[in-house]
């Protein structure tokens, strides 16, 4: 498994991406996602490079940070929470899955500062699944168990932020080529919306959590992404009928 980045590193990968051995997984007007899977381990790896003119460092930083707003904006979020099993801090949270596949759950530890350097700041995230004793697995429920992620961010130098997301994990279970397809053409960009929506309203949510945020709302996207997804449930169940039938 790939080991953790030093904040040198990341900067490193920020200025001068290194995408050898790496093909490209999704791209939307401000974001670029790459990826890459260990034939022998079946882990996958994920590189993400973003600039978002007209979002800061530093509100998006406390976005990440902030369990209680993702709560609010992130609809592919089920349940998050921050847990202590004695020993250390942490969070809990379980992912729904888009169409036939099992929700995933996670408990991770996190690690978070900023940092000068040079005539530059940047803000660092990072996460490291890690089992929490009063948290076992749940049923009809995937844990993952291992699960790394780091962001780095820094100011374009203008109004807005340009950063670098490394992610890697063992998905655990066999997920069909047809669900990455759909999570490449409609998944990531639905994130990416639902994330710099949240961003553009945080400072507002922060003086009345009690406000609603605005819905992203795409109608042909919405109803290709939701056309397509029953074509892949309904091939999934063609599939599954088929093998019963053969039983």
């Amino acid at each position: 498994m790939e080991t953790t980045l030093s904040i040198d590193e990341l900067i490193q990968e920020l200025d001068q991406p290194n995408l050898n051995g790496w093909k490209l997984f999704a791209e939307t007007s401000n974001v670029k996602v790459y990826r890459r899977i260990d034939e022998e381990s079946k882990v996958i790896q994920y590189k993400c490079y973003s600039h978002i003119s007209d979002v800061t460092p530093d509100i998006f930083y406390q976005v990440a940070l902030d369990v209680d707003y993702r709560l609010t904006w992130d609809k592919y979020l089920k349940e998050a929470k921050k847990i202590n099993d004695g020993e250390k801090d942490g969070i809990y949270w379980e992912m729904i899955m888009p169409l036939f596949i099992d929700n995933r759950d996670y408990t991770f530890v996190r690690d978070y500062g900023e940092y000068d350097i040079g005539n530059r700041h940047f803000y660092h995230v990072m996460t490291r699944c890690e089992p929490f004793k009063n948290m076992p697995p749940r049923k009809k429920v995937v844990r993952i168990e291992s699960c790394q992620t780091q962001t780095l961010l820094c100011s374009d130098g203008e109004k807005g932020l340009q950063s670098v997301f490394v992610y890697h994990e063992d998905p655990r279970g066999n997920i069909p080529k047809a669900v990455w397809s759909w999570a490449a053409k409609f998944g990531v960009p639905m994130y990416a919306k639902l994330t710099h929506n949240a961003c553009l309203n945080y400072p507002a949510w922060i003086k009345d959590k009690q406000a609603k945020l605005p819905n992203v709302v795409d109608d042909d996207f919405d109803s290709a992404a939701a056309a397509e997804a029953a074509a892949i449930r309904a091939s999934n169940e063609d599939i599954q009928q088929h093998e019963d039938d053969h039983v």
